[in-house]
């Protein structure tokens, strides 16, 4: 089929009479902007590794890699029975001091009662008063002491601070964690930025225009003007990183996959032609040339789209005229 229709682009003299209500278009020289290529990379904007903030032996572990998660989700356990013990503990220092100050305070009161009947010295006062001060000091450090632990007894419980998806896990269950030693890996999959290293040679062009053209999921051309523009360039790789948020609508890509990313540089004048009017087979494309009374099938190269019409490299002229629908002209003769 692809030789047969090779055959006929070559056959100059094939014409095909011309239909009254054939709908044609004149081709156009336009001016566009030079394309210049380039991948990205997506990445997660939150993307965060929870560390031990206590030492304890891993209890349990509820998610594994690759597992989704929402924000509260409760990832991993760790042992508190040595912190439960501490509680414990200054719960009763706490019953101590409140007893002492109880009895620092009675001793005060009586102390006080006698001091006009002068049986008590000015000296005695003195340390009943720093008696009762002493014991609302023990009463606070004990306070002090419970907040702590029970603080302490939160980090035993990792919570998923967003929703997303785990990544990694840097430690199972019954191994003992020191504080600060990673746990659990992952990012957030409702915000993802767009990473790409361009050459010196093109950052003029993105500092002059702030705007860059990255291929969304459909395979349509957005223009993101959202960027972020490292103030030096990679002394290995002679590169400049720019970043720019995308939206997840658009950009349905995960983390860590390739995006078509162009930067536009200068103007230059090209012929265009509907997509429409294009005839393809296989990786040959044809459009209907008018000549005379009649069309003739031609074949074309053609460049980039923009928009609902695609660039000519070589096989028409301006003013030449086409069929606007080159498919539905050939199904119909």
């Amino acid at each position: 089929m692809k030789s047969l229709f090779t055959v006929s682009l070559l056959i100059s003299n094939l014409f095909i009479t011309v239909a009254q209500a054939t709908e044609t278009e004149k081709v156009q020289a336009v001016s566009l902007q030079t394309l210049v290529k380039l991948d990205g990379q997506v990445e997660a904007i939150s993307r965060s590794t929870v560390s031990a903030q206590v030492s304890a032996k891993v209890k349990n572990i509820y998610v594994d890699v690759d597992d989704r998660v929402t924000t509260g989700t409760l990832l991993l356990e760790m042992d508190d029975t040595e912190l439960k013990a501490q509680l414990a503990k200054a719960n009763a220092a706490l019953n101590v001091a409140n007893a002492q100050s109880v009895q620092a305070q009675s001793e005060y009161k009586r102390l006080q009662g006698l001091k006009s009947s002068q049986f008590v010295s000015d000296s005695d006062m003195t340390k009943a008063e720093a008696a009762v001060q002493v014991a609302q000091a023990n009463i606070n450090l004990a306070k002090a002491q419970i907040a702590q632990v029970e603080q302490q007894l939160t980090y035993t419980k990792i919570i998923a601070p967003y929703s997303g998806v785990v990544t990694a896990r840097h430690i199972e269950v019954g191994e003992t964690a020191n504080m600060g030693q990673p746990l659990l890996t992952g990012f957030a999959l409702n915000q993802n930025r767009l990473i790409l290293q361009v050459p010196n040679s093109l950052i003029g062009w993105i500092d002059n225009s702030q705007s860059l053209l990255a291929q969304n999921t459909e395979g349509q051309w957005v223009t993101l003007n959202n960027l972020t523009i490292a103030p030096s360039a990679d002394p290995l790789t002679h590169t400049v990183m720019v970043r720019a948020n995308i939206d997840k609508t658009q950009f349905k890509q995960r983390p860590g996959s390739f995006v078509k990313v162009a930067v536009a540089t200068d103007e230059r004048t090209a012929l265009v032609v509907p997509e429409q009017a294009l005839v393809q087979q296989g990786d040959l494309n044809a459009v209907y040339v008018q000549l005379d009374d009649a069309f003739v099938l031609r074949q074309v190269m053609v460049g980039e789209q923009h928009g609902d019409n695609v660039e000519v490299i070589s096989g028409l002229r301006e003013q030449d005229v086409v069929v606007k629908n080159g498919a539905e002209y050939l199904a119909g003769h």
